[in-house]
């Protein structure tokens, strides 16, 4: 079964706190609509009105993830329309992040680029089992519209864009040569010196909250993480600033999962 999250494009505008309402639209599923009829259709079953809640609210969870996501991710301000294809398996695995074209715009290669990593970066919600139906993926297609952003949007934004940079750092340097057989949230606390050379790393492991059940304890994880943070060099990391004592004190936050990053990775 196939699923779109909107009939039309969802655009990423307007002020942050407006983002989720502007992607809430109903979820509709493709191929299962009444087909239209002379007599009255007859009232939905409890059970199949219970999994169509279920489903509207895959959807907005889903786009909540996205949409957060893409608009940490759009450092470059890059403008356009894209359709994201999102593959989930039954393990409730992303298994494929691609780009369908789009009859009406055309995107450019770096907007589906990163149309692409959002993806792969993104931990969603648990497809509801009943959505699968005979097929072994659920696939989500997800339109987007990215348009242009005046400077107060750009301002309104870049503490999450920078955030994003920060996490994203974080995994190239170090943390994305791990192995993860589980999801979950790392948050790392540093100390550097000027040459960014990290001094002190303090790991901590928390659940997603879209993917509570699908966290484990681990203290070898977390030890490793730990020693990894310790080899990173700051330097080149965004935001990296030395305080009074000529120090750089700062937090990050790094999601993980075992697709996160591409199928390289799984």
């Amino acid at each position: 079964m196939e699923l779109s999250l909107s009939s039309s494009p969802s655009r990423l505008i307007a002020a942050w706190p407006a983002l989720p309402l502007i992607l809430a639209s109903l979820l509709s599923l493709a191929g299962c609509q009444t087909p239209k009829s002379v007599a009255p259709a007859p009232a939905p079953k409890a059970e199949e009105t219970s999994t169509q809640q279920r489903a509207q609210a895959f959807g907005r969870q889903f786009s909540a993830v996205l949409v957060r996501n893409a608009v940490a991710a759009n450092s470059q301000a890059l403008e356009g329309t894209v359709d994201l294809v999102a593959k989930i398996d039954r393990q409730n695995r992303l298994v494929a992040c691609e780009i369908r074209p789009n009859a009406q715009a055309s995107a450019a290669p770096a907007l589906e680029s990163l149309a692409r990593q959002v993806c792969w970066d993104s931990v969603f919600p648990e497809v509801p089992a009943e959505m699968y139906g005979p097929e072994k993926v659920q696939v989500i297609v997800a339109p987007l519209v990215f348009p242009a952003l005046d400077e107060s949007e750009r301002q309104s934004r870049a503490r999450a864009v920078e955030a994003y940079e920060r996490s994203r750092f974080f995994w190239a340097q170090g943390l994305g040569k791990e192995r993860f057989d589980s999801i979950g949230r790392a948050h790392l606390r540093f100390v550097a010196d000027a040459q960014g050379q990290v001094q002190e790393c303090l790991v901590n492991l928390n659940p997603v909250e879209e993917r509570w059940s699908a966290f484990k304890p681990d203290s070898a994880l977390q030890a490793r993480l730990t020693a990894q943070c310790k080899q990173i060099n700051l330097r080149q990391m965004p935001g990296f600033a030395l305080d009074e004592t000529g120090l750089a004190h700062g937090s990050v936050m790094v999601e993980y999962a075992p697709w996160k990053g591409g199928s390289q990775h799984r």
